[in-house]
């Protein structure tokens, strides 16, 4: 019974798979809903700092941006931009469910004509900032702030 004979299983750092996230990236009703969670304190930041590409939750918004210019998140946005090979295929390239095949890549298309259509409004969400916690925990934005200040230097 040495070291090598259990097998162990890296779990701490996984993340979900490339095709659960694909799905996740798919649209834009997705994207808001992942952005915008409700207040949970089991995890970090609160849940309000999400990268959508990576499936992580970050502390602050500092951290959101550092991550986003790494180089794991550089990759794995690039992993995504290809479509994630699926069992379908697989049936297909044996011969099995053609019909389904040929029906979920003409979907394919459909969808990434759309997303190129509108490439400005997803890179808007994603790349989409939050105000920091202290704000959101007592309701008021950084914007209506701002705003307030500027009309009472008017009056």
């Amino acid at each position: 019974m040495g070291r090598y004979s259990v097998k162990r299983y890296k779990t701490k750092r996984r993340t979900r798979d490339l095709d659960l996230v694909y799905d996740d990236v798919s649209s834009p009703d997705s994207i808001r809903r992942l952005k915008n969670q409700e207040i949970d304190e089991t995890k970090p930041g609160l849940g309000q700092y999400y990268c959508v590409e990576c499936a992580k939750y970050f502390e602050s918004n500092v951290a959101l941006d550092r991550h986003r210019k790494s180089k794991i998140h550089k990759r794995r946005v690039k992993a995504l931009k290809q479509r994630p090979y699926t069992p379908l295929e697989a049936e297909a390239a044996s011969g099995l469910n053609v019909v389904k095949f040929i029906e979920s890549v003409e979907k394919y298309k459909q969808s990434e004509e759309y997303k190129n259509a509108h490439k400005d409004e997803y890179e808007g969400l994603l790349n989409q900032k939050k105000d920091e916690l202290d704000s959101i925990l007592v309701g008021s934005s950084s914007k209506t702030e701002s705003s307030k200040s500027e009309e009472d230097m008017v009056d």
